[in-house]
């Protein structure tokens, strides 16, 4: 996580007088969150004004009025005034502008899935005072780059050293198994293949457990699936497109390992865009043969 951060600071220039968007990128679970709200936490102090606006996909909903609480949340936060009132979203976004010039900002938008609610929430960057930072975190790459965010951050899967280390801190209090649990640690650490939020979530549940509880818990995801995970990766796929599901299914159950152009190949025999398909899958974080 620490060289993560470091990568995402290093990527903002903060000491540079312009004015920069950042995308990071990254399927459900990937830590996407937990990223930004590291390098918020490290960098805030150096911004005249800060806003962390968490769960923008649900938080939007509905459409209209969601966005108008979000812009009411942004205010709030960069004036630190409660009493801000925002009437409708075209003049959230006058406000936005008129308040994001007089001050050196620092706004994270977390989970954004749609262009809508970045019009609504940063739609340029000369609403903002020169020195100010904004980062999008999202799951959807085609999001970032139709709003015009030249440097996108991808969050990748854990290696198995770093997996160890994060399953452990929540195990066990320390980044490295305890005695007589390292085999068993290896097991729960395959189980998650890479996912942050998977190894601590069981990190947590099998805190304080004795070897043969681990043994029964490690079973038992053979056969229940961990629901936090499956949550997270059901959210995404239950925002494709019905042939893009299917094609994820497809790639998911019969064609994983296959090279691209042999499944391309394969999915348009069956009657599907391949080429495009399997690039909106790609940039929503849902596919990599």
């Amino acid at each position: 996580m620490e060289t993560r951060i470091r990568d995402v600071v290093s990527s903002l220039e903060i000491n540079v007088d312009d004015v920069r968007m950042i995308g990071i990128k990254g399927m459900g679970g990937i830590g996407k969150t937990t990223l930004a709200r590291a390098v918020f936490d490290q960098i805030s102090f150096q911004f005249e004004g800060k806003s962390f606006v968490e769960n923008v996909r649900e938080e939007s909903k509905p459409f209209l009025s969601g966005l108008k609480s979000l812009q009411k949340q942004v205010l709030s936060d960069i004036l630190n005034d409660q009493g801000v009132t925002v009437s409708g979203v075209l003049d959230g976004k006058n406000k936005i502008k008129k308040t994001m010039r007089a001050r050196k900002v620092l706004i994270v938008l977390d989970d954004v899935d749609n262009t809508n609610q970045l019009e609504a929430l940063a739609g340029d960057p000369n609403w903002f005072k020169s020195g100010s930072r904004i980062i999008i975190t999202s799951r959807d790459e085609q999001v970032l780059v139709a709003h015009r965010v030249s440097l996108i951050y991808n969050v990748n899967l854990l290696s198995d050293t770093e997996a160890i280390c994060l399953f452990s801190r929540y195990a066990f209090g320390k980044e490295i198994p305890v005695q007589g649990y390292k085999e068993l640690s290896e097991e729960v650490v395959e189980y998650a293949a890479g996912l942050p939020l998977t190894a601590t979530v069981l990190g947590s549940l099998l805190c304080g457990q004795d070897e043969s509880e681990w043994k029964d818990a490690i079973k038992r995801l053979q056969t229940i699936p961990l629901k936090a995970t499956m949550e997270k990766l059901e959210l995404s796929f239950d925002g494709l497109e019905d042939d893009h599901k299917e094609i994820f299914l497809d790639v998911a159950c019969i064609l994983k390992g296959w090279g691209k152009e042999d499944a391309i190949r394969v999915l348009e025999s069956l009657g599907f865009r391949a080429t495009y398909g399997l690039k909106v899958l790609e940039q929503k974080s849902q596919y990599n043969l």
